[in-house]
Parts: structure tokens; sequence; C-alpha cells
């Protein structure tokens, strides 16, 4: 349990992760409210564990990125 409390790994940004994925930060809360990418809400904020993101990255492929956006984007006109 020690070892556990001991690491605690630090939670990105939606600022961070719309900087390294080159979209902006509305996208990133879209996608987070939608589940389309691995998020964490902490209190009125989304915060996002590195190791998460880059899974989601290597698992989702490019043209399931496009999909999603394209999911977002109707979800956001609603």
């Amino acid at each position: 349990m020690e070892k556990l409390l001991s690491y605690r790994e630090p939670l990105l940004t939606t600022a961070a992760v719309a900087k390294w994925l080159g979209i902006s930060t509305r996208a990133v809360c879209l996608w987070a409210e939608c589940k389309v990418i691995p998020a964490i809400k902490v209190g009125r904020q989304w915060r996002f564990r590195h190791e998460e993101i880059c899974e989601w990255l290597q698992n989702s492929g490019s043209s399931s990125v496009k999909n999603d956006t394209n999911k977002v984007a109707r979800v956001a006109r609603v």
C-alpha cells in the first residue's frame, strides 16, 4: 500500500493534451465528455494520464480519430 501511495503520476491538463495532439482545448474537452479519449474529471476540469493517452493513440489509429472527430462534431451541434 505504501508503494502505491508513494508513486503519484502527474496528470496532464487539457491545454497540454491539446498542444500534444495539435488540436484545440475545446476539442479535447468534447472528446473527454463523449468518452472518445480517456480522461478523469477533477472538480470541473478534465485531467489525463500520459500512459492512457499514449495507449489510446496507439490503439485508435488515424482513421478512428477522424471518425471520433465527426462523432463529436455531431454531438456538439445538438
